[in-house]
């Protein structure tokens, strides 16, 4: 995971002009509930120890909307799930709407970001599969997707421009069924907690 965001770094840092972001995370599956992460209260590790690698890139459609710090993007990924022998691993892609509100406090900017959008998976993930299997509930490759991030800009906590708006964050990956109203999945989905880096240009 080191050497990804090393890379990150690197990458990111050819690059700059402001609206586009590119983004790379890594991240573990999770025990708890989507509810249960963004309030805090279910930080853990799936007992399958299943993993994800993802790549996102976004344009930004809208800047500082109704004069807020509210930023608006359409952005799209690709993720490869590693399945940890449990099944073979597999590609996911997603499309999503992003808003970003950024905060200003003590000379940091502190950037909430939440997504809505939709995921197609080549495989059901693993820790989806035993959660519908034990609730009796249905599958599918296609579902709604959402996230949750918080992040930091690292040049101005560093000061070194050219870390200006690379941001370091911590995503939640979720999937599900949208109580029913994709593929009948009622309850099921699975969340990933993931650590990302990611940069406008």
């Amino acid at each position: 995971m080191r050497l990804l965001f090393i890379f990150a770094l690197l990458f990111v840092h050819l690059v700059a002009q402001d609206k586009y972001s590119l983004r790379l995370e890594a991240g573990q599956s999770s025990a708890s509930d989507f509810d249960q992460l963004y309030t805090f209260k279910g930080f853990n590790t799936s007992p399958y120890n299943t993993k994800v690698y993802g790549i996102d890139g976004g344009y930004e459609l809208y800047n500082n909307l109704f004069t807020l710090p509210l930023d608006i993007y359409l952005k799209a990924g690709l993720s490869y799930f590693d399945e940890n022998y449990h099944q073979k691993d597999f590609l996911e892609g997603t499309f999503y709407i992003k808003m970003y509100y950024s905060l200003e406090a003590l000379g940091y900017e502190l950037r909430i970001g939440i997504a809505e959008g939709v995921s197609y998976a080549h495989r059901v993930p693993y820790v989806e599969a035993r959660e519908a299997i034990e609730e009796n509930d249905n599958q599918s490759n296609f579902l709604n997707y959402m996230e949750i991030t918080f992040d930091i800009d690292l040049g101005k906590i560093t000061h070194q421009k050219y870390l200006d708006e690379v941001y370091l964050g911590y995503l939640i990956k979720h999937r599900s069924g949208f109580h029913g109203a994709y593929g009948g999945v009622s309850d099921g989905g699975s969340n990933y907690n993931c650590l990302y880096v990611e940069k406008n240009f």
